[in-house]
């Protein structure tokens, strides 16, 4: 059972690695002060992750997992930087799909017969990723890139 959650906990830290360079990218291009901070937030809770991820990983055995996106990620990085560059509004659509898929794939992982401290850190995370995705999207409905962003501070 060891070497099947030591691959979901590589998957998901490859997840959350990719997210990172995500989330840079984006940042690269966002021009509103709200916008960036809680992206910024985000980014580091994804580098949390892929840190609490590790000490399982190594834990149960396995290889920590390098903190550099994979192909998939590179991908996603430049297509984001692309997308940024079309404005907040786009940076923020794509940074909501990355964390559909971060969202999905921690609820998949649930579904795993963890040790609970594990399920407890997988829980945690994913905690992270529902907020995540709930502030973009509020983010998005509400056009926080608009006059007046500055009053939307909490979620």
């Amino acid at each position: 059972m060891a070497d099947k959650e030591i691959t979901k906990l590589r998957e998901l830290a490859q997840l959350d690695v990719d997210a990172i360079g995500l989330y840079e990218a984006a940042l690269e291009r966002i021009n509103v002060p709200l916008i960036r901070e809680r992206l910024s937030e985000f980014r580091v809770e994804h580098q949390r992750h892929v840190e609490d991820l590790n000490t399982a990983i190594v834990r149960l055995g396995g290889t920590e997992l390098p903190s550099s996106p994979d192909l998939k990620g590179t991908v996603l990085r430049g297509f984001t930087s692309v997308t940024s560059m079309m404005g907040n509004h786009a940076a923020l659509l794509g940074m909501m799909g990355n964390e559909e898929l971060t969202n999905k794939s921690y609820e998949s992982a649930l579904k795993v017969d963890w040790a609970t401290d594990l399920g407890a850190v997988i829980e945690k995370n994913r905690g992270d990723e529902k907020r995540h995705l709930a502030w973009i999207k509020q983010a998005l409905k509400d056009k926080y890139w608009e006059v007046g962003a500055s009053a939307h501070t909490h979620f």
